[in-house]
């Protein structure tokens, strides 16, 4: 090996030790702000409460709480799997960031805007969204026709909820596109360096197996070649790992802050 070859192996290794000491950082500030959640209530006098008011078959403050709770438990999953088993696999822990990418960002889409009327008609859409999931999950694990009925109870309910508010009298409840929401949610964030939007997607590229994203976060070893095809191996890396958590960090601390706020508790 060459000196420079040595250099450039050094430096390597010495950005992977910083990355993975960032990623322990990272996981450990996320587990304290997991404990905070504990003490969560919704102040009789907050804006939130006022929310609630209005969504009471599901209220906004107990969707985003799930969200919130749903990242925490995703990294609290990653963070058994780098500090109780020693283990980071090839990109199954992937699932795991973009599945808390999505939580936060669906938190901040239902909780940021600065209108009430635009939180409760997001919220309704997010229950309707959650009872058509339901609704058709059932229908064809029972091999019956999944079209979701016109008449359904909770849709009637949460008409009603919406039509009680002349701003949204009438609105529909088909919520946007998930990357139209995450997209969205960036304008109740601080602008970091990488959105929730761009993770997300590579994340989930991750997830589907889409080889262009693998080849751009994993990194690769050839292992044979031949005029016709090159085999590589292919592994995490810890500083893209380390990169994306250290997002999600930020992310979940402003959006647990914006919540206390709501809440009348910041």
């Amino acid at each position: 090996m060459t000196a420079a070859a040595a250099a450039d192996e050094a430096d390597f290794e010495s950005e992977e030790l910083r990355a993975f000491s960032m990623l322990l950082e990272s996981l450990r500030k996320v587990d304290e702000l997991r404990s905070t959640m504990r003490r969560f209530r919704v102040s009789a006098s907050s804006a939130l409460a006022g929310d609630d008011f209005a969504t009471p078959y599901e209220t906004l403050s107990s969707q985003v709480e799930t969200n919130l709770q749903g990242a925490f438990d995703n990294v609290g999953a990653l963070s058994a799997l780098v500090n109780d088993a020693s283990l980071l696999p090839a990109f199954a822990h992937f699932g795991l960031l973009r599945n808390a990418l999505e939580m936060i960002g669906t938190g901040f889409w239902l909780l940021g805007p600065p209108s009430r009327d635009t939180r409760i008609l997001r919220s309704l859409q997010i229950a309707l969204e959650g009872r058509r999931d339901s609704t058709h999950a059932s229908k064809e694990l029972a091999r019956q026709p999944s079209k979701f009925p016109s008449d359904d109870p909770v849709l009637l309910i949460l008409e009603q909820q919406r039509d009680a508010r002349p701003g949204i009298a009438g609105r529909s409840l088909n919520p946007p596109s998930i990357s139209s929401r995450l997209g969205a949610a960036q304008d109740f964030c601080t602008d970091q360096p990488c959105t929730i939007l761009a993770f997300w997607r590579l994340t989930s590229g991750a997830m589907h197996g889409r080889r262009s994203v693998l080849k751009e976060i994993l990194e690769h070893e050839i292992l044979e070649s031949s005029d016709l095809e090159v085999r590589t191996s292919m592994t995490s890396g810890i500083v893209v790992v380390a990169n994306v958590l250290r997002h999600i960090e930020v992310y979940l601390f402003e959006l647990v802050f914006l919540l206390l706020r709501r809440a009348g508790q910041g």
